[in-house]
């Protein structure tokens, strides 16, 4: 972040001379902003009365849908109302235990003798028959899981419709975030109470064809769930034809070779397999960069007012602050030259008054200095250029600030969500611990676990090593061959395991499988996520525009910067700022303390708080100052000897001692410590960070703060010398190289896990020896720069591809095969720009149906058809192709219009076609090159192209994405006219429009394209906007322009989301 400057200006740096104009030239430009915004805000005013009827419309729809709630009565709660959705939550685990406990085992009711009966009203109860009675659980669980997920659906609207969010209270939107975790949360267990359920009545619900594996399949409308494990039989595991078992997963597709190392009596694992993501959320990088401060550039202004008068009040800073570094200049200018001409006449006398002695006096005279450029009465620098290029420079700096890959600290095995996406659905293998169940005859007993609840082992890996001697007969893998068992030597160590996927879903991109785990990892002791509170400054000074401008006089606005909350493209809306102040609340959970004094008398709340956080911190060999001096005085007293009488001091030799201190710090802490230095949790301090103390480091030496401080820091040394320990060098003669074993691993603050010997560090050799290093996959990433005071462990959750190894595609059959030594969460990770930049677009409306726009994009990798009338979005998605296409294939078709914009992308990221871009876009876009363009000017142009979308066709410029950031190309043409005569090609810039011919001219760089603008004869007046030009193509566009609110909406809606002048 850049700090706000509170010293002299120093100016703008970018020209170093400047031309001059007149001040009546100063002023004839300020009329003319003054024109171009009352031009614009003619066009800008029907914008915003559309937008305005729009809200109040979505207000009213708002207040109806609780009616429509009431008159549904689909048990579904209102998702504004927390009590409500809790009392969902609460309802539904209830009915969930009365059906569980109803349950009962059929099969203790068989009775296969009944048949044997002569009695004419007997009953059959032959176990074919009573099979045919026994219910199923995953029918019930399929219910619950589908109103979990509709009351997500609900809430994903309503916290996505600004207008709704505005009307509630910050403490309704917190506790509305909070039931959003909720639900989430109930539909994790309510799988897990489902494997429970199965799990206790195996022999009821789970199926077996040889009796020694047991299964159990479901499938329900988001989601599969599938059980396997081995019966309670015995099992000679070493005497197996295979050193492997397969697993197969009907219902999820999924399939795991499970090695020998794993395999024990009863093992068990499920597999749930959802086409929703409820876990990617907690991953590191899943948020972008959050900015809760109420100033943002000015490049991300989206009001095209606001940006006229914020732009102009940056030329009218620019421009004072240019003239006062003239004025300095000639100031010290001046200054050089009279000090010339005293140094040159104080020379010419010396020279008189020497003339005939040997020994001259040496008179320093400076150097002629260039005179610089002289201010004219009545003129002023002409600053475009300067703003211009500061601008430019303001809006890269803060996208480099804010949204560079380098700010989340990735590393190489971690899967950036910013960059990939996660599509696919969520896998999740796991193997469980079911409860023991005995059963004899019609006996049946069921240990259950503690509180019922599933017990799951995502900890347990195989002994990869002890695996590695295994091998299998080659007449055994020729028998094999056909099957899915893979038995190379390399193979057999691992789980292997095998996802079915989609058709369409690897179509354009192939994708990663990654892993989602938590571990710990280094604390740096910062967040990428900007702090709450923190402004974002930028290069260029704030300050009050000047008095004396017309324009400044004229707009409402107090500050340049910031000024804009509400709209600001880089605003984060209400829900990512409530997840960004919910994750700060959770992640900074620590104990605010005011610093005091300890020289002073301490009151009773203050001795409270030093014995809350000051005793946990003490540990076992810590030595206070007090007990340092106890040390001196008993080593000085004489431990015998005779009585002697001692001479009492004379008053007047009597002085006042001064009472001795001592240093509280580690050097001084001689007594034995525990080997392992894992002490007991205690509570977080918010101590300050280094920009943010403004006094000396010395005045918190006798204050509470500064107590903690040195208590941590003591503390912080001894968990050091465990890193020290393991990081160190250990020197190993070459005779003993060969008989060498591998080394203990040395101890640790936290459990860590070792690394397979293949992933170990390559030795180095040493003059005299080997030298090697002892490190574990922690210990490697522990830069060598990192100080010990910030080496402290957090627990980190991300997708990881650390432990996948080997994963290869089938194309044939959609199937994506890996091995691992661990099993867990699995996922896929896809390129989420994958089909930007767009190769083309165009918006007309339907000839049969004016009431209808076509809006058609062309994507890296095929073609989309949109249908925006009042009802919503309809459309498919099919191949790219130049000719006609019969019956084209349709990887995607929307029957229904979609109002919901949120839903629209959910589904179309679903299946792998992402058309939506974020702020960060530009950093892992990879397939072309495109253009960002000017906020404010790029989503005006979309309004106006929303307001004449029933008269023009718009479509792309090739010339677009070769223009600057502030130049916009774009086609249009006149719907109606099938002729070439009205197509036409609009320059837009945030000054102007304007009818032009592009051509390119030579340039002598490479990598440098410049643009040559012809203007055509249609300029026939001075254009502000498009609507201006569209208006003097058609006279009475005005009238006929789209006056329905809800298409206009959706229109402009559906253009900002794609942003197509930006990416095509």
């Amino acid at each position: 972040m850049v700090k706000k400057n509170t010293e002299a200006p120093s100016g703008p740096k970018a020209v170093s001379e400047w031309a001059m104009i007149s001040a009546s030239e100063a002023y004839d430009q300020e009329v003319k902003y003054l024109a171009r915004l009352a031009d614009v805000s003619v066009s800008a005013e029907l914008v915003k009365s559309a937008d305005r009827d729009f809200y109040q419309q979505e207000i009213a729809r708002a207040k109806a849908e609780e009616w429509d709630h009431f008159l549904r009565c689909d048990g579904l709660p209102r998702p504004n109302r927390p009590v409500e959705v809790r009392t969902f939550i609460a309802k539904m685990r209830h009915f969930d235990e009365i059906e569980s406990n109803s349950s009962l085992d059929w099969t203790l009711s068989v009775d296969d003798r009944s048949v044997l009966n002569q009695n004419i009203f007997r009953v059959d109860k032959t176990r074919r028959v009573v099979e045919l009675t026994k219910d199923s659980p995953g029918t019930y669980y399929d219910a619950n899981v589908r109103m979990c997920l509709d009351t997500l659906k609900q809430m994903d609207v309503m916290l996505d419709n600004e207008a709704e969010m505005d009307h509630l209270t910050k403490a309704q939107q917190n506790a509305i975030m909070d039931v959003y975790t909720e639900v989430q949360f109930e539909i994790e267990q309510l799988l897990n109470r489902l494997a429970y359920r199965v799990l206790k009545m195996q022999g009821s619900y789970m199926d077996s064809e040889d009796g020694r594996i047991a299964y159990w399949s479901f499938k329900g409308n988001r989601w599969e769930m599938d059980l396997w494990g081995l019966r309670n039989v015995p099992i000679r595991f070493k005497h197996l034809d295979l050193p492997v078992m397969l697993a197969k997963m009907k219902a999820s597709g999924v399939e795991v070779q499970i090695p020998t190392s794993v395999l024990s009596d009863c093992l068990t694992l499920r597999c749930v397999h959802t086409d929703f993501d409820n876990v990617s959320h907690k991953a590191k990088s899943f948020d972008p960069a959050v900015i809760d401060s109420a100033n943002y550039p000015n490049a991300g202004i989206v009001d095209i007012l606001e940006s006229i008068q914020n732009e102009w009040a940056m030329q009218e800073e620019i421009r004072s602050d240019t003239l006062a570094i003239l004025e300095n200049r000639r100031v010290e200018y001046e200054e050089t030259m009279r000090l010339i001409a005293e140094r040159t006449e104080q020379a010419a006398k010396a020279a008189k008054q020497n003339s005939g002695n040997e020994s001259k006096i040496n008179i320093i005279i400076p150097k002629t200095p260039k005179e610089p450029l002289a201010v004219q009465p009545g003129m002023v620098p002409d600053v475009y250029k300067d703003f211009i290029k500061m601008e430019e420079k303001e809006y890269a700096g803060f996208l480099d600030e804010i949204y560079h890959p380098r700010h989340l600290e990735m590393r190489e095995f971690e899967i950036n969500l910013r960059e990939c996406i996660m599509l696919g659905g969520i896998f999740s293998v796991l193997v469980i611990r079911r409860p023991e169940q005995t059963q004899f005859e019609k006996f049946n007993i069921i240990q259950h676990e503690d509180g019922r609840v599933l017990f799951t082992m995502p900890n347990l890996k195989t002994n990869v090593e002890s695996e590695r001697r295994s091998s299998v007969a080659r007449t055994t893998v020729e028998d094999y061959r056909d099957s899915s068992f893979k038995l190379a030597e390399d193979d057999l160590p691992y789980f292997i395991v095998t996802l079915q996927l989609p058709a369409d879903l690897c179509k354009w991109s192939q994708p990663q499988v990654c892993q989602f785990i938590s571990e710990k990892e280094i604390s740096r002791h910062h967040s990428r996520l900007r702090p709450s509170g923190s402004d974002y400054i930028s290069p260029i000074r704030t300050s009050q525009p000047r008095g004396n401008s017309i324009l400044s006089q004229s707009s409402k606005q107090t500050s340049i910067w910031g000024s804009v909350e509400l709209s600001n493209i880089f605003r984060p809306s209400i829900r990512s700022l409530l997840r960004h102040s919910k994750f700060e609340e959770d992640k900074t959970n620590v104990f605010s303390l005011d610093n005091f004094s300890l020289l002073k008398p301490l009151e009773h709340d203050e001795t409270r708080k030093l014995q809350r956080l000051c005793i946990p911190r003490i540990i076992s060999s810590f030595k206070l100052p007090r007990d340092m001096l106890d040390e001196v005085t008993e080593v000085e007293v004489p431990k015998g000897g005779l009585c002697r009488l001692v001479k009492r001091p004379e008053a007047e030799e009597t002085k006042p001692q001064q009472e001795e201190t001592r240093d509280f710090t580690f050097e001084d802490q001689n007594d034995p410590e525990r080997l392992f230095p894992i002490f007991p949790y205690v509570e977080p301090i918010g101590y300050p960070y280094a920009n943010e103390v403004h006094e000396p480091e010395a005045l918190f030496d006798h204050t509470a703060m500064g107590l903690l401080k040195k208590l941590d820091y003591i503390k912080g040394k001894y968990v050091g010398r465990a890193n020290q320990l393991w990081n160190q060098r250990e020197i190993v003669d070459k005779k003993d190289k060969k008989g060498t074993k591998t080394p203990a691993r040395a101890i640790e603050t936290a459990p860590v896990e070792e690394e397979p010997a293949e992933k170990t560090p390559t030795s180095k050799t040493h003059k005299h020896g080997e030298v090697k290093v002892r490190s574990t996959s922690k210990s490697q990433d522990i830069p060598e720069t990192l100080s010990e005071e910030t080496m402290e462990m957090q627990d980190v959750t991300h997708w990881t591809t650390k432990y996948i190894n080997d994963a290869s595609l089938d194309p044939a059959t959609h199937r994506i095969t890996f091995k691992t030594d661990r099993l867990g969460i699995f996922g896929l990770a896809f390129k989420r720009y994958e089909h930007f930049p767009f190769r083309d677009w165009s918006m007309q409306p339907n000839e049969e149906n004016p009431d209808e726009i076509i809006f058609t994009v062309d994507t890296f990798h095929v073609r989309i058809f949109f249908y925006i009338t009042t009802q919503g979005v309809r459309g498919y998605v099919t191949d790219l192709s130049k000719a006609y296409t019969a019956n084209p294939v349709k990887y995607l078709v929307i029957e229904e219009p979609i109002s919901d914009f949120g839903q629209l992308r959910k589904l179309f990221i679903s299946k792998n076609i992402n058309i939506f871009a974020q702020n960060d876009a530009s950093y892992y876009i990879e397939n072309g090159y495109f253009s960002m363009k000017h906020v404010a000017a790029e989503h005006h142009t979309y309004n106006i192209m929303g307001l004449h979308c029933k008269l023009m066709k718009f479509y792309r410029s090739s010339w677009n994405r070769l223009a600057k950031r502030r130049d916009i190309i774009v086609n249009m043409k006149i719907a109606k006219d099938t002729s070439d005569y009205s197509e036409v090609t609009l320059r837009i810039t945030p000054e102007k429009t304007t009818f032009v011919q592009v051509s390119e001219n030579c340039s002598d760089e490479v990598n440098v394209i410049v643009l040559s603008y012809t203007e055509t004869w249609r300029n026939i007046s001075n254009f502000t906007d498009m609507h201006q030009a569209v208006t003097s193509m058609v006279f009475n566009a005005t009238e006929l322009r789209n006056k329905d609110t809800v298409l206009f909406n959706y229109v402009t809606r559906m253009l900002k989301e794609l942003r197509p002048l930006s990416f095509a």
